[in-house]
């Protein structure tokens, strides 16, 4: 299978000697040129390679190509750039246009996120330049894609996003019956010192670089495809029951946007979220909900004893797991409540707890030990009250470990610990693993309730997929203003919606690789520049472009994924 452009062999004579090279038709201010892509040296080495070359063709220059090139029919089959640009009227043409700049930043952040400087050094490497007729690499430097991330309001940017997301819902025909919102964060290179941007602020990291200053991310993520719907940016010290509120009102806005009923869509979120008033602002929407509480929060609910647990029906996804179902009052209202037990969550409480007694006890034994030596031992009974609340802070721990200081005491004997073994059981078999979920779905089954709330690791798994150093990572990100952080934020979150549109119509086509292993593998398609004799004595050999693609499979997947349209055309050939 070969893909072919405009290309052709042109000699080219430089002081006198005659030399071959490989040129292109592009439009240069409108008009046709022949743009050199590669030369090739003198007549006689280009005949000497093409003789020693294998099964007489000769490949001079070749691309990476497949990922790329998938992502830009996904972006052509959207409109992306045509979107973009209609909110940017008298662009002169000459240079590439906000869409395009915009696009081609994302097309990076999906293949091999790379900073703005970086970008060019990257573009050499793919096909880009094949794919962007007229494009120049070399004249998109950081500066013109800073001039161009400057021209766009923040206004603008949320009404384009908007629109993308009306378009993609019509596109790819999503199902938007449970949506799914969470938040996290990302660390900046902002100084301490620069106090001009609003968003890095001090907070804490979900990445552990607390050295460093945080904005947020919210995001609303479709269940199917998990592709990104509504975003919100924000300040990096804001907690998530803070943040809530302004992402409530955006959610509402943009799905009262689609043409879809509001009263059949569900909005999950998890219980950093919940506070009575953020209920309240739930309840007034459209649409229903499942939420997770806080344990500690509810006690009365927590106590419910494991006895009035029943195992959902063997004929179910979620077979045998231990349920409760309620009613009970929740911020003010009788709501529908279900209690599960998670195994996995139980061990890994009771794996927690031990490993932190194990912690705990040690650093016991070995202060019980310093009290034995003479003159050893805290200078005031205060001192040693403030030893002891460090050593049992942590969930739990005051619960199941005692400690016990008398100054009137000498040595070893000033200090007696213990573990309580009856609450370490209490907590083992009837606290740790349970989940509570309430929901205003009060005619859903159990099941569904719960497999809802389960399904919130899918926006999760979004955010662990722009935290990717290899495809799709909000990282590297070098910019100063929060204008800049927003718009760099909108281009990483086009590239994840680009590649969730390939993987939706991957998966469409059978195909179950993961996103970061189907980009690799589209990533192993390459395009290659090919030389090969004429087949006319005296004839210049042809120069053509092929596919160097692995398997049938394959060159199948990327046949269905990039339509056959100019600038490329499929020809017969193998693979």
């Amino acid at each position: 299978m070969y893909i072919q452009n405009m290309a052709s062999l042109q000699k080219h004579v430089v002081s006198g000697n005659t030399y071959w090279r490989i040129v292109e038709s592009r439009r240069i201010d409108g008009k046709p040129r022949p743009v050199p892509i590669l030369y090739l040296g003198t007549a006689n080495s280009l005949l000497d390679r093409l003789l020693n070359a294998p099964a007489g063709s000769l490949c001079v220059r070749s691309f990476q190509h497949g990922d790329v090139a998938v992502l830009k029919a996904a972006a052509d089959r959207l409109g992306i750039v045509s979107l973009i640009d209609r909110h940017f009227p008298g662009q002169s043409g000459k240079r590439p246009s906000v869409g395009t700049t915009l696009l081609l930043g994302a097309l990076n952040r999906a293949v091999k996120p790379r900073s703005k400087r970086g970008w060019a050094a990257w573009a050499a490497k793919t096909s880009l330049i094949q794919l962007f007729p007229g494009l120049k690499e070399q004249s998109l430097t950081s500066q013109y894609f800073w001039d161009q991330m400057d021209r766009i309001s923040l206004d603008v940017l949320r009404t384009i996003e908007g629109e993308l997301t009306r378009t993609v819902v019509r596109e790819l025909e999503l199902d938007l019956d449970t949506l799914f919102y969470d938040t996290t964060n990302f660390f900046t290179y902002i100084a301490s010192t620069n106090t001009k941007p609003k968003l890095a602020q001090r907070g804490r990291s979900k990445q552990k670089r607390s050295d460093l200053k945080l904005f947020g991310l919210a995001l609303l993520v479709s269940r199917e495809g998990q592709i990104p719907l509504c975003s919100h940016v924000y300040e990096g010290n804001q907690v998530d029951s803070k943040v809530f509120p302004d992402s409530l009102s955006r959610i509402r806005e943009r799905l009262a946007e689609l043409s879809v009923d509001l009263e059949q869509l569900t909005v999950v979120y998890d219980k950093g979220n919940m506070s009575k008033a953020n209920q309240a602002r739930v309840d007034e929407a459209p649409f229903g909900y499942v939420a997770s509480l806080t344990p500690a929060h509810h006690r009365e609910l927590m106590a419910i004893g494991l006895d009035r647990y029943r195992p959902l029906p063997k004929e179910g996804l979620l077979e045998g797991i231990p349920v409760h179902r309620c009613r009970h009052v929740v911020w003010g209202a009788d709501r529908t409540v279900v209690l599960f037990v998670s195994e996995r969550l139980r061990a890994g409480q009771i794996r927690g707890l031990r490993q932190h007694l194990e912690k705990r006890l040690k650093a016991l034994a070995k202060w019980k030990e310093q009290l034995a030596k003479p003159g050893s031992g805290p200078r005031s009974v205060q001192t040693a009250r403030q030893r002891i609340d460090k050593l049992l802070s942590g969930q739990h721990l005051s619960e199941v470990l005692h400690i016990e200081y008398d100054a009137d005491r000498g040595g070893a004997d000033r200090l007696e610990y213990w573990v309580d073994d009856a609450a370490v059981r209490h907590l083992e078999t009837e606290v740790f693993g349970k989940r509570i979920v309430v929901t205003d779905r009060d005619e859903w089954t159990t099941e569904d309730i719960i497999l809802a709330y389960r399904g919130q690791s899918q926006v999760e798994a979004v955010f662990r997929q722009l935290k990717d150093d290899e495809h799709l990572a909000l990282r590297p990100q070098y910019h100063w203003t929060d204008q800049k952080i927003h718009v760099h934020a909108f281009i990483c979150l086009l590239a994840l919606l680009l590649a969730r549109t390939v993987e939706h119509q991957a998966r469409g086509l059978g195909r179950r690789e993961g996103l970061s292993g189907l980009l690799e593998l589209l990533g192993s398609i390459r395009l290659a520049m090919m030389l090969r004799p004429s087949g006319k004595r005296g004839g210049r050999p042809r120069a053509e472009w092929q596919l160097e693609v692995a398997d049938d499979d394959l060159a199948s997947l990327y046949r269905a994924l990039v339509p056959e349209k100019p600038p490329f055309v499929y020809t017969d050939g193998s693979p």
